[in-house]
């Protein structure tokens, strides 16, 4: 029991800590993306977060699989590599019920990814793409920044506001490249008339217009100036992401069968994993701790590589439903069963097969 506890805490702490790493680096990364659309006026900046927030289940429930395997190859690595295995096996500690500790700590990590595959990623996704199409119907005046020049509207405007108070923009600039004209003003407020029509209303200011190859100045205290829905699109196809569990499992159609046997895939590739993992972290003192890790994350690559190609496959009615993404999981756990039972040659790094 004390044996089970310490292999179960080593895992799940090196889980842990990896899966907040790699998440830091992909909501950093999705995070810079939406920051430059809201930089060239496509976003309101105050939904970033709450944009993320929804992204967030999505990549947690992609990360934790890695994340897994690479704990087992780091955690089970540095063990073998500092002599603590070969005193657990002298204790009694055989491969099969390592594999039986290690598969403990996987069912709890398959257990958090059935709930965010099956549950909270089509949730999020559902929010996420309401969140997005309502940032289609806001104008470019509606997610201003004060302070920044934003390049707008597929660079057909560029606008700047010192202070925006209470929807009341302050020290307003507009240039507009397709006539040159450029408008400055103390105050612009976004209005709309009866028929829906959306429009800035700018008070105490100056329209500078090009007539005949000079400028012409007109001073005024307001002008109203329509301001064209914007034609932006976000590539964020949810159709079947955002579906719930029970709507796919009704469903007959090829796509939706496919989404959700990706769903199951995410949970299948836990026990998966660590079968191919239990064997690969076993290593010399000679070799260190990290000798399995690239062959390892190599065969992580491929496996995800099919199982994506299949699903899409089967989308896409090329691949038939039964088969599906099954045949991935069942080729590699038979290469697991195999490596378990030593009936391969032991992959390492360099050279990725050594006797």
């Amino acid at each position: 029991m004390i044996i089970s506890r310490y292999l179960t805490r080593q895992i799940l702490q090196v889980t842990a800590a990896t899966t907040f790493i790699l998440l830091a680096v992909v909501v950093l990364g999705r995070f810079l993306k939406y920051l430059a659309q809201a930089s060239q006026g496509e976003i309101d900046p105050g939904v970033l977060a709450l944009l993320m927030s929804y992204r967030i289940p999505e990549f947690i429930q992609l990360i934790l699989p890695l994340a897994l395997l690479l704990s087992i190859l780091l955690a089970y690595g540095r063990m073998y590599a500092e002599n603590e295995m070969t005193v657990l096996s002298a204790c009694g500690l055989s491969t099969r019920r390592l594999l039986g500790i290690t598969l403990v700590s996987s069912a709890l990590v398959a257990v958090m990814v059935g709930s965010l595959s099956f549950l909270l990623t089509p949730w999020g996704l559902v929010n996420t793409d309401s969140l997005l199409e309502s940032q289609k119907e806001l104008n470019e005046f509606d997610i201003m920044v004060p302070g920044l020049f934003q390049n707008i509207s597929r660079g057909q405007r560029t606008t700047y506001t010192e202070v925006i108070d209470n929807n009341e923009m302050q020290n307003v600039f507009m240039h507009e490249s397709d006539s040159g004209r450029v408008t400055v003003a103390d105050t612009a407020v976004p209005i709309e008339d009866e028929d829906g029509s959306r429009f800035v209303l700018f008070r105490d200011g100056s329209l500078s217009e090009n007539d005949e190859g000079g400028y012409v100045l007109t001073q005024f205290e307001e002008l109203g100036v329509r301001i064209p829905a914007r034609n932006i699109s976000f590539d964020l196809n949810v159709e079947e992401r955002a579906m719930t569990t029970s709507a796919l499992w009704r469903s007959g159609e090829p796509s939706h069968s496919a989404e959700l046997q990706w769903r199951i895939s995410l949970v299948l590739l836990i026990p998966v994993l660590t079968l191919l993992a239990v064997p690969l972290s076993r290593v010399s003192p000679r070799q260190g701790r990290f000798a399995k890790l690239v062959p390892a994350v190599f065969l992580y690559i491929i496996y995800f590589g099919l199982l994506l190609v299949s699903r899409d496959l089967t989308a896409a009615g090329e691949i038939p439903v039964m088969l599906g993404q099954w045949w991935v999981h069942l080729v590699f756990l038979v290469l697991g069963w195999l490596l378990f039972a030593g009936r391969v040659p032991r992959l390492s790094w360099p050279g990725f097969l050594t006797r």
